[in-house]
C-alpha cells in the first residue's frame, strides 16, 4: 500500500518528539533529499529556523517484485526496477561555524521536457511499476549535469584538482563512467578516475533519493572519506531534475568513526526541539495572479490537464511570462493514475515548456518539486516561497494544486469528498513592501494522528483509496484553529478585530458557520466559496482569494487571515496585507 495522509514527516514528528519543528514532505524523485537540503539551507540563512532535519526512507522492493512478473526482454522499460534497493537516510543541518566547511554551493534545476522519461504509477497487473527510457534519461542527465557541475565549480572557485571525491547518483556503472567521461571531456583533462569517483553499487544498488548519503556513510566508515575532504555531489533525478552541491567536511568523519550514534540520541532531540520558527523580518511576498479550473463534470479530464489549464489561465492574467517562473511547487495530493514519480510539478513544467530544456538559450532556470502535506500543502508552499524569494533563490514562484476523486469511477460510494479542481497562484515581491504575506504559524496535535488517514491498495480488482475519518474530525480542527490564530496574532502584533477578511478551510458551509460561531466572529467576515461542497481542499485559499478579488470585496489596507486545517492533525494560519 501507499500512504497519502498524514504525510510521513508529521508521523516522524510524532514518533521522535520534535515538538517545535515545522514539517512537510517533499517529493522530487531521486533529488528529494537534496531538494530538502536546498530548502533547509534557505531557511537557515533567512533565520526562519536554527536547525533542520531532512529524512528519506525508500521502500522499493515492491516495485522490483512487480517488475519480475512483467519484464519481457532485456530492452524492457521496466528493467531498471531490478536495480533498486531499500534504504533510509537522515541529516541534521545547521549553520556551519566556519566558512571553510559545509555546503558552499547548491544548485538544482528542472528540465521538464524530459519529465516523462521515468514514470512510477499503478501497474495494470496490480502493485506499482517504474517505466524508464533509460537511454535518453541518462544521456540528458549526464550532459546537463556535467555542464552544471563545471559552471558551479567555476563560480565557487574550486580548481579541478582540488577536490577528493565525486559522488554521483548511484544508478549504474555505465552511467557513472559516462558522467565522469563527460566532465573530463569538458575539462580536456582526466581529473576524474576510479579512485576519486565513488561507486557504491555493488553493495547497495540504486537506493534512489538516499543513494548519495548511503554511499557517503559507507565511505566514511571505510576511512575513504576523511575530515577536511572536499566532495562534489552530482544530482540527477527523473523530472528531469539535475544539480550539483559542493561540500567540505568538518570533523564529521572523525565523529562518526569514534563515537556511537546512540550516545547522541537525546542530544539530537534537544537540538530539534530548539528549531522554532522565528518572526520573519522584512520579507513579504504577494499573490500577483490566480488561475483556477473546476471540473463541472467530475473525472471528465485527467488532473494534469486540469492543472495545465489552471496554470495557463493564471499566466494569461499575469504580467509575467512562463520562463520568468523560477520556482514551481505542486501542493496537491490526489491525482489521476496515482502517479508517484516524477514530481507532479515537473510534469507540469514540461507541459508548459517552462525553461524545459538544458539547451535553453535564455539562461533562465526553473526548479520544480512537490510539497506533499494534505490540505496544508498550499500554506507550506507559500512559506517556502516566501523564503526562497526573500533570499534571492528566485524572483517569481508559481504554486499549483490539483485534486481528484480516485474512487469515483470504480467505487462511487467510497468518495473522499474533495472537489475535482486545480489552481495556480503566482507569487512575487510586491512593489509596496507593506503588502503580501507576513507571518505564518503552524500548530500540530499529533495525538490525533490517526483521526484522518488515507492509503491506496492494489489488492482489490482496481486501485482503491482507503479512507478513515473520525466523526468529530471537523470539530477537532475548530478546537485547534483558535490556538494557532492566537499564536499568529501575537507574532504579528495584531488584535482579532483588526482582521477584515478570514479565508477559512473550504470544507463545507456548515464548517464555516461552526467556525465563525466558536471563534465568536461575524459570519460576514468569512469568505465562503465552497457553498454546497465538496471540499476545495488544497485549493481552498487560491479559489477564495480569486473570488474575493473578482467580487471587489478587498480594499487596500485590509488585513486577511488565511487558515488551513488537515490530517496530522495540523493547523496553519497566515496574515496577508492587501
Amino acid at each position: 500500500m501507499i500512504s497519502f495522509e498524514p504525510c510521513t514527516s508529521v508521523k516522524l514528528k510524532h514518533e521522535l518528539g520534535f515538538s517545535h519543528a515545522i514539517v512537510f514532505d517533499i517529493t522530487n524523485a531521486c533529488a528529494g533529499l537534496f531538494t530538502g537540503i536546498y530548502i533547509i539551507n534557505t531557511l537557515l540563512k533567512s533565520g526562519a529556523i536554527s536547525r533542520g532535519m531532512v529524512a528519506s526512507g525508500e521502500n522499493l522492493t515492491h516495485v522490483t517484485n512487480t517488475a519480475q512478473k512483467e519484464i519481457e526482454s532485456f530492452m524492457d522499460s521496466r528493467l531498471a526496477c531490478l536495480t533498486l534497493g531499500d534504504a533510509g537516510a537522515a541529516l541534521i543541518l545547521e549553520q556551519s561555524e566556519s566558512k571553510e566547511t559545509g555546503f558552499h554551493e547548491i544548485e538544482l534545476q528542472t528540465f521538464g521536457r524530459y519529465s516523462e522519461y521515468c514514470i512510477v504509477n499503478v501497474s495494470q497487473n496490480g502493485g506499482w511499476i517504474m517505466q524508464t527510457d533509460a537511454v535518453n534519461l541518462t544521456e540528458v542527465g549526464i550532459k546537463s549535469g556535467a555542464q552544471q557541475s563545471i559552471q558551479l565549480l567555476q563560480k565557487a572557485g574550486w580548481l579541478p584538482d582540488r577536490f577528493q571525491h565525486l559522488i554521483l547518483h548511484q544508478t549504474s556503472k555505465t552511467s557513472l563512467k559516462s558522467a565522469r567521461d563527460e566532465i573530463n571531456k569538458i575539462f580536456n583533462h582526466s581529473i576524474l578516475n576510479d579512485q576519486n569517483t565513488i561507486n557504491n553499487l555493488e553493495n547497495r544498488g540504486n537506493t534512489a533519493s538516499t543513494s548519495h548519503f548511503i554511499a557517503l556513510s559507507d565511505q566514511i566508515r571505510n576511512n575513504k572519506i576523511k575530515s577536511g575532504d572536499k566532495v562534489i555531489f552530482g544530482i540527477t533525478a527523473s523530472g528531469l531534475t539535475t544539480g550539483t552541491a559542493l561540500y567540505t567536511f568538518d570533523d564529521l568523519p572523525n565523529r562518526l568513526n569514534h563515537k556511537k550514534l546512540s550516545q547522541n540520541i537525546e542530544h539530537t532531540k534537544n537540538l530539534i526541539h530548539s528549531s522554532k520558527i522565528d518572526k520573519l523580518q522584512n520579507i513579504r511576498i504577494g499573490i500577483e495572479k490566480v488561475g483556477t479550473v473546476t471540473d463541472e463534470v467530475p473525472q471528465s479530464k485527467d488532473s494534469l490537464e486540469l492543472l495545465q489549464n489552471a496554470a495557463e489561465n493564471c499566466l494569461i492574467k499575469s504580467s509575467y511570462q512562463k520562463n520568468d517562473i523560477g520556482l514551481l511547487i505542486h501542493s496537491g495530493v490526489y491525482r489521476s493514475g496515482y502517479i508517484l514519480e516524477p514530481a507532479y510539478a515537473t510534469l507540469l513544467s514540461g507541459r508548459l515548456n517552462m525553461n524545459a530544456t538544458f539547451l535553453n538559450p535564455n539562461n533562465k532556470k526553473t526548479l520544480a518539486f512537490d510539497i506533499f502535506n494534505g490540505s496544508l500543502g498550499f500554506l507550506n508552499a507559500c512559506f517556502v516561497a516566501q523564503h526562497m524569494i526573500g533570499m534571492g533563490k528566485c524572483q517569481q514562484a508559481m504554486i499549483v494544486a490539483t485534486e481528484y476523486e480516485n474512487n469515483a469511477n470504480q467505487f462511487p460510494d467510497k468518495l473522499l469528498g474533495v472537489r475535482t479542481t486545480a489552481s495556480a497562484t503566482i507569487m512575487h515581491t510586491p512593489s509596496n513592501n507593506n503588502t503580501g504575506f507576513s507571518n505564518f504559524s503552524f500548530l500540530y496535535k499529533t495525538s490525533y494522528l490517526n483521526s484522518y488517514s488515507t492509503y491506496c491498495s492494489t489488492a482489490e480488482v482496481y486501485p482503491y483509496l482507503h479512507i478513515k475519518k473520525d466523526p468529530d474530525l471537523e470539530q477537532k480542527y475548530i478546537d485547534n484553529i483558535y490556538e494557532c490564530i492566537e499564536d499568529l496574532l501575537e507574532k504579528e502584533g495584531l488584535f482579532i478585530d483588526q482582521i477584515k477578511w478570514i479565508f477559512p478551510p473550504q470544507i463545507s458551509f456548515d464548517f464555516i458557520v461552526n467556525l465563525s460561531q466558536q471563534l465568536n466572529l461575524p459570519l460576514e467576515k468569512f469568505i465562503d466559496v465552497v457553498q454546497s461542497g465538496p471540499d476545495l481542499f488544497s485549493s481552498s485559499i487560491p479559489i477564495a482569494f480569486e473570488y474575493a478579488q473578482e467580487k471587489h470585496l478587498i480594499k487596500e489596507g485590509d488585513i486577511g487571515l488565511m487558515i488551513a486545517a488537515g490530517s496530522g492533525i495540523q493547523v496553519g494560519a497566515a496574515i496577508y496585507h492587501f
